[in-house]
């Protein structure tokens, strides 16, 4: 007996969410990420601290890039679609320094925040799928 070829026109299988409590694991964690990225994002000023770290140049940056990665990396790998994902948070982040300008008087909006927050979108994004594609292998 000869084995069956696989169909050439068939699709490739799509990455599905991770089964059970391991997907409900996943979506907790995003969204617990996705409240510490509103508070960061809409608290009335800036925690005040001694310098250190936080103080260095570029440490806001990395935190809106932290604070766009994680919750996108956790929602991706449970299953929430890639394309939802990216213009949802995408999105937000200009919306975020429209407001940011406009509505909070102790903040004040910079084009290069809304950068970093697509950049750990898009990293995000990348590592959530992998993950995804390898849990569903």
């Amino acid at each position: 007996m000869v084995p069956a070829r696989p169909d050439p026109s068939a699709e490739p299988p799509t990455a599905r969410p991770a089964p059970g409590v391991g997907r409900w694991v996943l979506l907790a964690l995003g969204l617990a990420f996705l409240l510490i990225q509103l508070y960061g994002l809409y608290a009335p000023a800036q925690p005040e601290g001694p310098d250190g770290l936080l103080d260095l140049p570029g440490m806001d940056k990395l935190a809106h890039l932290g604070m766009f990665a994680l919750p996108a990396l956790f929602l991706r790998a449970a299953g929430v679609r890639w394309r939802l994902l990216a213009a949802v948070f995408a999105a937000h982040a200009v919306l975020s320094e429209v407001i940011q300008g406009t509505l909070l008087p102790h903040r004040s909006a910079d084009p290069l925040d809304a950068l970093a927050d697509v950049v750990g979108l898009s990293l995000g994004l990348l590592v959530g799928t992998a993950i995804l594609r390898r849990r569903t292998a």
